[in-house]
């Protein structure tokens, strides 16, 4: 049933394909008004939307910022990924960044992070704005990224064979990218808050994961975590083992 309804919409996509192109191309002549192009972050039209993301250039309100920012969830994955481009470059922008700074906002870029789309999870991992907003969300992250990551760790626990290998995977991805972010909060997160976390990821079956926690580990110098460090240095795959070099 989904490979007929997922023939049905690529078919549909492709003899809609010309117009859509076209209706762009028109809507791309027009000089939008600001609340024009906000309006169309509402739309349930794409056209609409990619045109909005395309053409903004400020924003002027919290509710702007969380009315482009809530596009980040829940929308086709082209959309997801134009707006985490989007949001990285306003926030280098001071007379909009500061329209970002909220925890409504920051709930999002936490989803955005745990992304099945890998540009998305890097745009708002590596979030460039002024020092206030990456202060404020690592501060964020510090409290809130643990927590996500044992959800999904206690998630990962309860599969069984019968769990279909997308679903493991699209975990195992979320955990990849949510230790990504871990990583560039190291060095303001309580060690206390994750160690559980590291001793768990730095055995974890997946090597991509145990070299995200090799490469966490190389920035601690902590002797409680000696004996997993020297795990790690003698891991079979040499990604990991990289981290562990002196």
């Amino acid at each position: 049933m989904n490979d007929t309804l997922d023939t049905l919409n690529q078919t549909y996509f492709d003899s809609n394909l010309d117009t859509n192109f076209n209706t762009a191309i028109k809507m791309c002549q027009n000089n939008y008004q600001y609340n024009e192009l906000i309006n169309f972050l509402n739309s349930e039209k794409i056209i609409e939307k990619q045109i909005a993301i395309l053409a903004l250039n400020k924003i002027q309100s919290k509710n702007d910022a969380l009315t482009l920012v809530s596009n980040l969830v829940g929308q086709d994955g082209k959309i997801r990924e134009a707006v985490a481009f989007k949001i990285n470059e306003l926030v280098k922008d001071p007379n909009s960044s500061h329209f970002f700074i909220n925890e409504k906002v920051f709930d999002i870029f936490l989803q955005g992070i745990m992304d099945i789309n890998g540009n998305v999870c890097r745009q708002i991992i590596n979030l460039e704005g002024k020092c206030e907003i990456n202060e404020r969300f690592n501060k964020y992250l510090c409290k809130k990224l643990p927590e996500s990551i044992r959800k999904i760790l206690n998630e990962i626990n309860t599969f069984e064979k019968k769990h279909k290998q997308y679903k493991i995977n699209k975990r195992n991805f979320q955990l990849y990218w949510c230790l990504e972010a871990l990583y560039n909060i190291i060095d303001v997160i309580d060690f206390s808050t994750i160690k559980e976390i590291l001793f768990i990821t730095g055995k974890f079956y997946d090597y991509t994961i145990r070299e995200k926690t090799a490469k966490i580990l190389a920035k601690i110098d902590n002797s409680e975590i000696d004996d997993l460090k020297g795990k790690l240095r003698n891991d079979e795959n040499y990604y990991v083992r990289k981290y562990m070099c002196p």
